[in-house]
C-alpha cells in the first residue's frame, strides 16, 4: 500500500475553531494535578496571515501544555513532507497519528509530528516550546516566542535561599547586619 495516496491522509479544510476544540477535549481529559499543565494559561489559537498560496495553512496554538504552531493541508492536495521511512497506517488506513516528518514550505523545511484528531482530521505540529509552566497569559507567551520577552524568573523558597554557599568573613558580614 503506498503510503503517501490521498486515501489514506484524512485532511479537512484548515479549521482553527476545530483546533481549539479538540485542545479543549484533550485538556479536559488530563488530571486536574497533572504537573506538566499550566492551568493559569488557556487554550489559545491565532490563524497566522495567509502565505504563498502553495504553502499550508497555519495558526499559533497555546495550550497549558505547550506552544505550537499546527499546519493544514488543503484537502485536495497530498501534503508536502519528506520521511526517511514508510509512513505507518492505523487500523482505520489512515496515515497514523505521532510520526515525525519534514514539511516543506515555500521557504523553509519544518520538523513537524502527524497529528489526527477527531475534530479536526490530520495536520501537523511544530512545537515551538516545550513548557509554557513560567507563563501567566498567552500574551506573554506570544512575547516570549517573538523574543521580546523572557520568561518570568521561577519564585524561590526560604529555603533555596538558604542553601546558598556562603563564606565565613560573608556569614560575620551578615550576622553584623
Amino acid at each position: 500500500m503506498d503510503d503517501t495516496t490521498a486515501s489514506l491522509w484524512d485532511c479537512r479544510w484548515p479549521d482553527p475553531v476545530a483546533i481549539k476544540v479538540a485542545a479543549d477535549r484533550i485538556l479536559a481529559s488530563r488530571a486536574l494535578d497533572d504537573p506538566a499543565l499550566n492551568r493559569k494559561l488557556r487554550v489559545y489559537v491565532r490563524p497566522d496571515p495567509p502565505g504563498s498560496v502553495d504553502d499550508p495553512i497555519s495558526a499559533l496554538l497555546i495550550t497549558p501544555w505547550a506552544a505550537e504552531r499546527i499546519y493544514w493541508n488543503q484537502p485536495e492536495q497530498t501534503p508536502a513532507i519528506i520521511h526517511a521511512a514508510p509512513l505507518n497506517v492505523n487500523d482505520e488506513g489512515r496515515v497514523a497519528e505521532g510520526q515525525g516528518v519534514m514539511l516543506e514550505t515555500r521557504d523553509r523545511t519544518v520538523p513537524v509530528l502527524i497529528a489526527w484528531e477527531p475534530e479536526t482530521g490530520h495536520h501537523f505540529i511544530e512545537t515551538l516550546l516545550h513548557s509554557v509552566r513560567d507563563y501567566d497569559s498567552p500574551e506573554q507567551v506570544i512575547a516570549a516566542l517573538d523574543g521580546e520577552e523572557k520568561p518570568p524568573a521561577a519564585k524561590k523558597s526560604l529555603t533555596q535561599h538558604l542553601d546558598k554557599k556562603i563564606s565565613r568573613r560573608g556569614l560575620f558580614g551578615f550576622l553584623d547586619r
